[in-house]
């Protein structure tokens, strides 16, 4: 089972530290959709795939030019994500905040099968009419989990939504919270989270100035970085109005707290100032750390906050809150105890439960569209050989993505003559290790399939992640005797979700003249799916295919070579490729089966960039070789055309073609047939 998860901000709040926790409990593959920063950071910290998006304004308040970027900005999460869930083809999409939510009904509506659809929703709406065209869209969700009663209410006031509404409030992880009580000699509150308006900084500080002619020594520590242009100016006006005479020295910015957990500890209390606070993750953290909380009396605060543990203010006043935080810090005594009851109110709102409900509720959603579990687990019969040179930053992730999808297939690491640790870290992960000198990727890989005991091998690169167990069903279709002389390549996709050119037309073919002569973007869709093959939506014979992932049965892989050895680096897929049609093996491009390929691996920095002499050189051997110098000939002058019109087209679009003409003169420079193959 596949699950994509999708966010339309990359920023690291309470918000997403819950998607993180409760991704972590879904059953089978999950992969987050985020664009670039610390979410997409702490994702892949904790061993989830992230695909990237594109970084897109976050306002959606103000008028002209903002509201037509917010718009835009929208309309350009939802292609994405669409494109995205097409390559994917989930059987469960969770659509994770209002705005993602917003354009997921029409995004899985494309789709075939249709996956479920789980809204979480984590914030009031607009009164706006993109908060009516969000109330909208979550009414076609099959569930939709509130983070709070409030939330919930304000989303579905006529109970629209039944039973698919549902409240799942983000929960504490106790364990990671020191209740002792060691705070600071100093009468400390904290105000804790991002500075944007509705946070209600502003109000905090007048309710410290009101509340220091009662309490001397009070401070405050305002932690957290603007979010913004608005959070930036709104920063400059709390720093200027910290440096008033009833404030000056009082008021500490701490800017944003990587770990928020020792602010805590230092702090007598935690003040909250949002007028309406849709759930407010930092009020648990405080009563966890065994710290009483002064919050306004609204939204999520209030149905966590009670007088055993803290108080509550009226909404926007600073004397009411004032007044709160003298009733709490009036004496250590007082803030200690109702420190203590908060750390027991905590309990009660204990995470776990409530990642369980959620992952319950996704996989109750799920689990009709995906099929029984095979007995035996997926993998089994199938060998992963991979060849690694210096690749030990690559080798962890890989090697966890194949236990987590293929625990049944067994992986060999050939190691052609490392530096970096790499056969010892593959070998401590449980994989099976042939130590080599540097023989070059061909040789090593012929090793690794020559000790494979499983009927299916898979050739991989090891900056690979596996995506699901697709690559399972490959092998127990390459079982089956009429799919034995086959070579079956996957889909392979980027980290942003598009697909990599793998799956290559034969040299020979008249259609690339056309692709020579025209950009496969100008031409209709179904003729550029014959140009470029990688596009294919259903199996298509190719000509060749990018050796980052062949499967084939392990016999032919024998008979074959698979690799020609006097290839030391590139050009060996092609070279198999053709070889392989001339032995009568087909090489059929199969996207319905999927890898990642973080295209990460040692090469880059061998040679400096990319190699572009020495792929040209290395193509037309291997051509000349197998077709003869009159067909290396015409390659390379078809070759030469493509990038010399590439060039001219995009100097007439005024767009830079630097990477072209570097190609141009590498193939300009390429003998048209060197006799040896190797370098």
């Amino acid at each position: 089972m596949l699950t994509l998860v999708t966010t339309y901000a990359g920023v690291l709040g309470g918000a997403e530290r819950t998607l993180l926790a409760f991704a972590g409990d879904l059953e089978g593959a999950v992969v987050l959709a985020c664009p670039e920063g610390p979410l997409a950071e702490a994702a892949r910290a904790r061993g989830l795939l992230v695909m990237t998006l594109r970084s897109r304004p976050l306002e959606v308040r103000g008028g002209g030019a903002m509201a037509l970027r917010a718009l835009a900005g929208q309309a350009g999460h939802a292609r994405e994500l669409r494109r995205l869930a097409r390559v994917l083809r989930p059987e469960l999409l969770i659509a994770w905040g209002m705005r993602s939510a917003l354009g997921a009904p029409a995004v899985r509506a494309g789709l075939r099968p249709r996956p479920a659809l789980l809204v979480r929703h984590v914030d009031f709406l607009p009164a706006s009419v993109l908060g009516r065209a969000a109330r909208a869209a979550m009414l076609r969700a099959d569930a939709v989990a509130a983070n709070s009663r409030a939330v919930a209410e304000d989303l579905d006031p006529r109970g629209r939504l039944g039973a698919r509404l549902s409240v799942i409030p983000p929960g504490i992880d106790l364990a990671a919270y020191d209740p002792a009580w060691a705070p600071g000699t100093e009468r400390e509150a904290l105000l804790l989270g991002a500075i944007v308006p509705w946070k209600r900084p502003d109000l905090a500080l007048e309710a410290v100035a009101r509340a220091a002619s009662a309490l001397p020594d009070l401070r405050l520590v305002v932690a957290g970085a603007p979010l913004g242009r608005e959070g930036e100016d709104l920063l400059e006006r709390l720093r200027a109005r910290a440096a008033a005479p009833d404030l000056a020295g009082r008021v500490t910015f701490a800017g944003a707290l990587e770990d928020p957990r020792g602010a805590l500890g230092r702090a007598w209390c935690l003040l909250h100032c949002a007028d309406r606070e849709p759930f407010g993750s930092v009020v648990l953290q405080a009563l966890a750390t065994g710290r009483p909380v002064v919050a306004a009396r609204a939204g999520g605060p209030q149905e966590v906050v009670d007088p055993g543990c803290g108080r509550l203010f009226t909404p926007g006043d600073p004397g009411a809150a004032a007044r709160a935080l003298v009733e709490v810090l009036g004496d250590e005594e007082t803030a200690r105890r109702l420190g203590e009851r908060g750390r027991e109110r905590a309990r009660e709102w204990d995470g776990a439960p409530s990642r369980r409900r959620f992952a319950e509720l996704a996989a109750r959603l799920a689990r009709p569209a995906h099929a029984a579990a095979s007995a035996e687990p997926p993998g089994t019969g199938l060998a992963l050989v991979t060849v690694t040179h210096n690749s030990a930053a690559t080798l962890p992730p890989f090697l966890a993505s194949v236990s987590a999808h293929l625990p049944g297939a067994r992986v060999v690491v050939v190691d052609s003559g490392s530096e970096d640790g790499g056969a010892e870290l593959a070998r401590s992960a449980g994989a099976s290790v042939i130590e080599a000198p540097n023989i070059g990727f061909g040789r090593a890989s012929n090793a690794g399939v020559e000790v494979v005991e499983a009927p299916v091998t898979a050739l991989v690169n090891p900056d690979t992640l596996m995506l699901d167990d697709s690559l399972a069903r490959l092998a127990q279709e390459l079982a089956r005797a009429s799919s034995a002389r086959r070579i079956l390549a996957p889909r392979v996709l980027r980290p942003d979700g598009s697909t990599q050119d793998t799956a290559q037309l034969d040299p020979a073919s008249p259609l690339l003249l056309l692709r020579a002569l025209l950009p496969p973007a100008a031409l209709p869709s179904l003729l550029r799916r014959r140009v470029e093959p990688f596009r294919s939506p259903r199996r298509r014979r190719v000509g060749w295919a990018v050796g980052c992932c062949l499967v084939a049965r392990t016999d032919l892989l024998r008979e074959l070579g698979p690799f020609d050895p006097r290839i030391f680096l590139f050009a060996e897929d092609l070279e198999l490729g053709l070889r392989a049609a001339e032995a009568g093996v087909e090489t059929w491009f199969a996207p319905d089966a999927r890898i990642v390929h973080l295209d990460a691996h040692s090469t880059g920095p061998a040679f400096g960039g990319e190699p572009f002499a020495l792929l040209a050189r290395q193509r037309r051997a291997v051509i000349g070789d197998r077709r003869g110098r009159a067909a290396a000939r015409r390659d390379r002058r078809l070759s030469l055309l493509t990038f010399a019109d590439r060039i001219l087209l995009k100097r007439l679009a005024g767009r830079p073609a630097g990477r072209e003409r570097k190609q141009l003169e590498a193939e300009w420079r390429a003998k048209s047939a060197p006799a040896d193959l190797g370098h």
